[in-house]
């Protein structure tokens, strides 16, 4: 009898190992993406999303649950496919960013196209379940045949949120003064810029182009941030209003040898 009992825990400790893992977090995304062909968005996102999961909702962050809850599928189907990744050193924390296509249920024409990104953790359970999830839209087709796994060098330490959430208020200073200075100071060399309208900005010469074409004068307001166990990988969101509109944004902290670095910016104004 006691064999019986330790199976059950032996395989759940398996499944852990097995999907601890960048492997897992893709994995986890192109699920996602299924299920929503399969079973609707609506479905798909109220199953793969964490009890304490944020989506944003006519600007403001929202308990995705809720959402949700409240929304009916329409007459569509809504599709992605994750194009860059990268997990925290504990593996249980980490992001999918690419491109997401909307068609009606009656044939394959592009009605609407964006990015999504969207960071994961796994719980209790050893499920992997999405945080935050924040997308632009109107962007133009971009092919990337090919999944690129960001491997760039991550400092563990303290999973302390005080330094990251006073580098972001620097980062936000900063910005107000000399925007071009700020995203030069706190910009990774590895990194994503996504904007409604644009291609994302992986190269140096498209995010200086999209830093010079994205309004000065956008004020940002923290309102929610989580760092992962190893305190090397973490993301900030929050409001940004722009000539009298409300919109929101997401930072993706890595945290490098010479500090926290932008991984992935969503800016929307």
């Amino acid at each position: 009898m006691k064999i019986l009992v330790v199976i059950p825990f032996l395989l759940f400790g398996l499944q852990l190992t097995a999907q601890k893992n960048i492997d897992g977090l893709i994995n986890a995304e192109k699920s996602f993406a299924a299920y929503s062909v399969a079973h609707g968005a609506k479905s798909a996102f109220l199953k793969f999303i964490d009890s304490n999961g944020i989506v944003f909702d006519q600007g403001k962050a929202a308990n995705g649950i809720e959402v949700w809850k409240k929304r009916q599928d329409g007459p569509f189907v809504l599709n992605w496919t994750p194009y860059f990744a990268e997990i925290a050193n504990s593996n249980d924390f980490g992001y999918t960013t690419g491109p997401w296509m909307l068609h009606p249920n009656d044939n394959d024409s592009i009605t609407a196209r964006g990015r999504f990104t969207t960071v994961w953790h796994m719980n209790a359970n050893g499920e992997w379940k999405f945080l935050v999830d924040l997308g632009v839209g109107n962007t133009p087709e971009l092919l990337q045949p090919d999944l690129n796994q960001i491997k760039t060098k991550k400092i563990s330490g303290t999973a302390s949120t005080n330094n990251l959430l006073k580098t972001e208020q620097n980062f936000i200073e900063l910005y107000k003064a000399n925007k071009a200075n700020a995203y030069k100071v706190y910009l990774s060399n590895q990194s994503i810029l996504n904007r409604n309208g644009f291609q994302p900005a992986t190269e140096k010469k498209g995010q200086a182009d999209m830093i010079i074409a994205t309004p000065s004068d956008i004020e940002f307001t923290i309102t929610g941030s989580q760092i992962a166990q190893t305190g090397d990988l973490a993301f900030i969101y929050g409001n940004t209003s722009h000539t009298s509109k409300t919109e929101n944004y997401l930072r993706i902290w890595r945290k490098e040898k010479e500090g926290w670095r932008i991984a992935v910016e969503v800016l929307r104004y």
